[in-house]
């Protein structure tokens, strides 16, 4: 049996009464260990990275592009962050970065043709790293924990819109 992780060793460590932050603790490490499952698939099969294939995803779903702004926001990431995703994709020729014509000043990001290709191969070890880490759920689970995780969601969008300045 592996070692703990702190995620497990910290939420056995807190009285059942602290539920919530038990639930966003076993959250995070399931979470972690998938995101590290990727991180290492992705630099072993693509000598590539998961943010990588994450800018890739975002203008897979945005054919005309976004611009530097928007995949950023996509992302929930800042425009730091993306800006040297952006330029390795460019430089790899798998992104094509051009002046908007509606403002010359913005940047707008488009995947080539070779960006889709690599897309295309990715998000497919992406699913089989997901089916192999989740092979153990049956149906029954997957659908419960989607359900609940998706609940779960709504109920923070809606405290979160409650804090919002109107």
């Amino acid at each position: 049996m592996p070692d703990r992780n702190l995620f497990e060793i910290a939420v056995d460590a807190l009285p059942p009464a602290q539920h919530r932050m038990r639930v966003w603790l076993a959250l995070l490490g399931c979470f972690t260990s998938v995101e590290r499952s990727l991180r290492r698939r992705f630099n072993h099969v693509f000598n590539s990275s998961l943010p990588r294939y994450d800018v890739l995803t975002a203008l897979v779903q945005f054919p005309d592009g976004l611009t530097m702004g928007q995949l950023a926001s996509k992302l929930m990431v800042s425009k730091g962050n993306v800006t040297g995703v952006v330029r390795r994709l460019r430089q790899d020729q798998c992104v094509r970065q051009a002046r908007s014509r509606k403002d010359r000043r913005v940047q707008v990001v488009t995947l080539t043709v070779k960006g889709r290709t690599l897309w295309e191969q990715m998000h497919a070890e992406y699913r089989l790293v997901i089916e192999e880490l989740l092979t153990r759920l049956s149906k029954t689970e997957s659908k419960s924990l989607t359900e609940s995780l998706i609940l779960v969601q709504k109920k923070i969008d809606s405290v979160l819109q409650q804090e919002e300045p109107q």
